[in-house]
């Protein structure tokens, strides 16, 4: 089943569970779109509107939250596990870091979620971020707060930094956002939350484009959450600084005006232990001289089996490495070797990116990367 499949399934389940809850009437009808799926479509909008004007009817509006899980939806284990996952190994098959190998990274424990939606935050412009711009991260977390009295959009959704917000639309200073969810966007969430699925839904900063917000541009991805937990990594957010010689340097630089993109080989002493990162993830490049350096913000897209199509024409290897494809986002950013001092105490990567810096110099090393363009 694929994600938007999956998506359209939770949602449909959802409506079910609030109906049986409350005692509505609902008759949900299969669904046979054929092809890609979004999730969502004309036909789920208009069931979620009929179970509000229902509730709407008997005076309903506080609705506590199921207990879902994601579990209860055929082949959602397969969906949470990425291809390429390792079964964690049990009993007399655990493995045994021993010195010289990188220790496996920390783990904590976070609910369960999908991507919803990824969607540029609207209207950042009529908002005073000027303050906060170079505050912003990539993985920052954010609110969506329900704006129901907006004169302009009776869907209307504003999007807020976390610690902004309390948890209470109704005593929440709306001058503090950052902008909107999109009008195109926003109709079947906005309905869900006054369904009181407020609490289903987490959000994040995925992506910061420019250095002012008067010309940039916020990017969010949302996701939608089950009561149950996971563990992840603690580096998920963090980012990896691989430092090049003037020899790798050129190589990566002439690749990328050539080919668009840098094809990189990474792993050796059990690939399977290391914290390398994933497609999706992002790895800074930095090539110092005696007093300056470049740094590149650098995307992986590819990896392993997904990346053969790149690696076409390279030289064939045989060993325990992977191919990794790198695009270039921001760079190079040229500065001084003073202003990235506060990496000097941070994990620099010299062969393959498996160790991640802190969050603070991760902060630091986003805002002088998107400062600079």
């Amino acid at each position: 089943m694929n994600p938007g499949k999956q998506k359209c399934e939770i949602l449909r389940r959802i409506r079910m569970d609030i109906a049986e809850k409350y005692g509505l009437r609902y008759n949900p009808t299969v669904c046979t779109h054929e092809g890609g799926c979004s999730g969502t479509c004309p036909k789920c909008d208009a069931e979620a509107e009929d179970l509000q004007k229902q509730l709407d009817s008997r005076g309903i509006t506080d609705i506590v939250l199921s207990e879902m899980r994601f579990e209860t939806i055929e082949e959602s284990e397969d969906w949470f596990k990425l291809e390429g996952d390792v079964t964690p190994p049990s009993g007399d098959e655990l493995i045994t870091v021993t010195m010289g190998l990188p220790a496996p990274p920390l783990v904590s424990r976070r609910k369960k979620r999908v991507l919803y939606k990824e969607c540029q935050i609207a209207g950042i412009t009529f908002h005073d971020l000027k303050d906060v711009w170079d505050e912003l991260y990539e993985g920052a977390e954010l609110a969506l707060v329900r704006q129901k009295d907006n004169k302009h959009d009776k869907y209307a959704i504003a999007v807020a930094l976390a610690d902004d917000y309390d948890g209470d639309p109704d005593d929440f200073d709306f001058d503090f956002i950052l902008g909107y969810v999109p009008r195109t966007e926003n109709r079947h969430l906005a309905t869900m939350m006054d369904l009181g699925w407020a609490e289903a839904f987490d959000c994040e900063l995925s992506q910061i484009n420019g250095s002012n917000p008067y010309k940039g541009s916020l990017y969010m991805k949302i996701y939608m959450v089950s009561k149950d937990e996971e563990e992840i990594e603690e580096t998920e957010h963090l980012l990896p600084v691989l430092e090049f010689d003037d020899e790798q340097i050129e190589l990566f630089k002439s690749s990328l005006k050539q080919k668009g993109f840098s094809c990189q080989r990474w792993g050796a002493l059990l690939p399977d232990t290391l914290n390398l990162p994933d497609e999706g993830d992002k790895v800074v490049i930095l090539h110092r001289n005696e007093t300056d350096a470049e740094l590149y913000l650098t995307h992986i897209i590819a990896k392993d089996k997904n990346a053969e199509f790149f690696v076409k024409n390279e030289e064939r290897v045989i060993d325990d490495c992977f191919w990794f494809i790198l695009t270039n986002v921001v760079g190079p950013v040229l500065v001084s070797n003073d202003e990235i001092k506060f990496l000097n105490n941070e994990p620099i990567n010299k062969v393959r990116p498996e160790e991640y810096i802190s969050q603070e110099a991760t902060e630091k090393l986003y805002r002088l990367i998107y400062t600079s363009i």
